[in-house]
């Protein structure tokens, strides 16, 4: 009887502890019931809504680019294009193969994409670009076999007139993961957007570039779409147009090119060795605002390769030394400048009392202004005599300038640098601003360069007086652009006030409406001494009339159309000299510098003041009907 109710008992206390565990746990879902249907129910009806909308952007088209005179250079069209979400592809073989099959592509190569992307920042993978039509019908039908794949449009780049002024233009390409993680693509980007990645496309991307649609998709569990719910439409880039005119770029590009292979014909003079003349430039600037008017660069590319993703074939092509690297612009490239750096070199002269209009100054081939161990040669070994400013310039006699360099070095022991300060005024050693990508400073070597150039090389890191007698011709570890140059004599022609060089003109909206006049900027004025520039000027006068460059403009009306220029022979150690010209015309009313410099081709009478003439004859409308 006693066993009876100690097992009663125990029965009792269990069936409590039971009852005590439905009741708590009972408790506990109610409680979570109530948090998830009635706290929580707006939360989760929210994220069902999101499981079955589906937002995807649409590429909306970079505005078009057009020459001074209206002309369409650059536009967008419309291709279609195979996506992915590699979220839903990833793990789907049949799939991967399809696409591999059908797209010419290897499962390795849409595997290695899809595995490469960052689902944090890419919604989509654009696998390949302007598909053909049967491969777009396919995918278009079989969209419900081929879950998380969907046909696009995307915006790619037609070039009107092929190569003309690619090196101003640029080109564009697909944005990469580096590039979002950049400031100016945090807004408004995503992967498979196509950028400007050179020229003007991108100095104006943000211009350019139009606003993206919108489509909101409902789509099913699989990621497919059932119906459009919203819908926004994009809205085009606004427009630019450019200073350059496409007819005289054509020219300019045609002249620059036919020029170069000229030369390689023509061998050094006492040797059987040809010129190699691998590259050049030719400038056309309006020196009223420093408008650029054709920009050459030799040799060129054609942007359309880049349209859609270059192929490594000619990515490598175009990187090749042997090609002579024709990605490069050489307009806004340093090189050693020659003669036509005496425009510094006068005017610090004449600034600084050294030199002026009475004084000659007598070269007799060899001076020897550096001690009797250290002869520094004219490049007429005759010598040119006594010679006073305008002689000099006429004849770009080098003993004239060693002696006004080494009396610069020599005023206040060169505490003030003056080569170097005057080479700045005029624009030298720092980039001119101009809206294109890539530009070079250049160098214009100091004490405190050389000190760091050459550092731990004990003589070497010292500033010499022959370094800047070398400066004073143009020579030693002097570079410049032959757009700087351009600016330089700018800056003469408007005695003393400097612009920015431009090839952006103005912005207009897709309605036309003009949203900024890119040529509004404000120009410096550097108080130069007119009457110093003038008497430079009247120098360069004599360059074409009787001097270096005279047998070049034989029959060039100089008396209707009056050219001022400055011919250039740069030495480069291990190279053959490169040749320099620079003009402009009519000097009582310029309208055009011209600024022509050829990699290795010998002297710049010879061989670059031809090709400036025959741009001349070609822009005054002198070149019988050509």
């Amino acid at each position: 009887m006693k066993e009876a109710r100690k097992l009663d008992s125990h029965i009792k206390t269990r069936f409590k502890v039971i009852i005590y565990f439905l009741l708590i746990l009972a408790i506990v879902l109610t409680v979570r019931l109530y948090f998830l249907q009635i706290m929580s129910g707006e939360i989760y009806a929210q994220e069902a809504s999101e499981n079955i909308l589906r937002s995807v952007n649409v590429a909306a088209p970079r505005g078009n680019i057009y020459d001074r005179n209206g002309k369409l250079l650059v536009r967008s069209i419309p291709v279609p294009a195979v996506s992915v979400d590699p979220r839903v592809v990833a793990g789907n073989e049949e799939t991967m193969k399809i696409l591999a099959e059908k797209l010419n592509m290897s499962i390795f190569k849409i595997k290695e994409k899809i595995q490469k992307s960052n689902i944090s920042y890419l919604e989509r993978i654009i696998l390949k670009q302007n598909i053909d039509y049967r491969t777009m019908i396919y995918f278009k039908e079989n969209s419900a076999m081929l879950p998380g794949v969907e046909i696009i449009n995307v915006f790619l780049r037609e070039y009107e007139y092929g190569s003309l002024a690619s090196h101003i233009l640029g080109y564009t390409g697909e944005i990469d993961e580096e590039k979002l993680k950049l400031s100016q693509y945090s807004v408004g980007y995503e992967g498979g957007d196509q950028i400007g990645l050179t020229g003007v496309e991108l100095v104006y991307e943000q211009l350019l570039r139009g606003n993206k649609g919108k489509i909101t998709y409902e789509v099913d569990p699989l990621g497919r779409p059932k119906s459009i719910v919203e819908e926004k439409a994009y809205i085009c880039g606004n427009d630019l147009y450019l200073t350059i005119d496409i007819d005289i770029q054509r020219e300019i590009e045609e002249i620059l090119a036919e020029s170069i292979l000229q030369i390689r014909e023509k061998k050094i003079t006492g040797t059987d060795e040809n010129y190699l003349a691998p590259g050049g430039s030719i400038v056309v600037l309006d020196p009223d605002k420093d408008e650029i008017i054709a920009m050459a660069s030799y040799p060129t590319y054609d942007p359309s390769v880049f349209t859609g993703g270059i192929s490594a074939k000619a990515w490598a092509y175009l990187n090749d030394a042997q090609n002579h690297f024709p990605l490069n612009n050489r307009a806004v490239m340093g090189y050693a400048p020659g003669s036509v750096f005496k425009l510094v070199t006068a005017y610090a002269g004449l600034s600084e009392d050294i030199i002026n209009t009475g004084r000659h100054i007598n070269c007799a081939g060899t001076w020897y202004g550096l001690g009797q161990d250290f002869p520094k040669s004219c490049w007429l070994k005759s010598g040119h005599g006594a010679e006073n400013i305008f002689d000099a310039i006429k004849n770009s006699c080098d003993i004239f300038f060693y002696q006004v360099g080494y009396e610069l070095f020599l005023k206040n022991n060169n505490l003030d640098e003056l080569m170097q300060k005057y080479s700045r005024i005029f624009g030298f050693g720092q980039k001119t601003g101009i809206d294109i990508s890539s530009e070079d400073a250049g160098i214009i070597p100091d004490r405190e360069w050389k000190k760091e150039y050459f550092k731990g090389q004990t003589g070497k890191n010292i500033w010499f007086p022959g370094d800047t007698v070398n400066m004073s011709i143009g020579q030693g570890d002097i570079l410049v652009s032959p757009l700087q140059m351009a600016q330089a004599y700018s800056i003469l022609i408007n005695r003393g006030v400097k612009h920015i060089p431009h090839v952006g003109m103005e912005i207009k909206t897709p309605s036309g409406d003009v949203m900024v006049d890119l040529g509004e900027s404000e120009p410096q004025n550097l108080n130069l001494n007119s009457t110093y520039l003038e008497i430079i000027e009247k120098g360069m006068l004599q360059v074409v009339s009787q001097g270096t460059a005279a047998g070049r403009f034989f029959g060039f009306p100089l008396s209707e159309i009056p050219v001022a220029g400055k011919t250039g022979t740069a030495e480069v150690a291990g190279k053959q000299d490169s040749a320099w010209f620079v003009c402009y015309a009519p000097v009582n009313n310029p309208e055009y510098i011209v600024v022509v410099m050829i990699e290795q081709a010998g002297g710049g009478s010879s061989s670059a003041g031809p090709v400036a003439r025959e741009v001349l004859d070609y822009l005054f409308g002198l070149d019988n009907g050509k």
